[in-house]
């Protein structure tokens, strides 16, 4: 029974997600640690993640690697008194944005090619029979 099945799937999926943020909201040794994630940013982080890989598994890690790369790995190896880190962390954001502005960007110019093609081809079916 597939209807059975799929709420089966999700309720486990989700007894595994309620395990995961009990233990991020824990802490590691029940203490937070200062580097980790912001609880506000995950959300956009996720739904930036899967745009970026396209809903596929292969995708979809890849781009975690990329966003976590961005993430932490901007403000370690620099130097503070020549590059300051708050504006590393600006840097890392902006990038992002302009990621998913992209991405997003690609699918809405695609739509309207596509769009702009059939309604030349309907255009033109109209016009030759007369």
């Amino acid at each position: 029974n597939v209807k059975k099945k799929y709420i089966q799937v999700m309720a486990i999926s989700g007894a595994f997600a309620g395990m995961a943020g009990a233990l991020d909201m824990l802490g590691y040794l029940f203490q937070f640690g200062v580097l980790d994630v912001q609880a506000s940013q995950i959300g956009f982080f996720g739904i930036a993640v899967a745009l970026l890989g396209r809903n596929t598994a292969i995708g979809t890690g890849i781009a975690a690697l990329l966003f976590g790369g961005l993430l932490y790995g901007t403000t370690r190896g620099l130097d503070p008194n020549v590059f300051d880190p708050s504006l590393a962390g600006n840097l890392t954001s902006m990038i992002q944005g302009l990621i998913v502005l992209f991405v997003g960007a690609d699918l809405f110019i695609l739509y309207i090619w596509n769009a702009r093609r059939k309604l030349k081809l309907r255009q033109r079916a109209e016009a030759a029979p007369t």
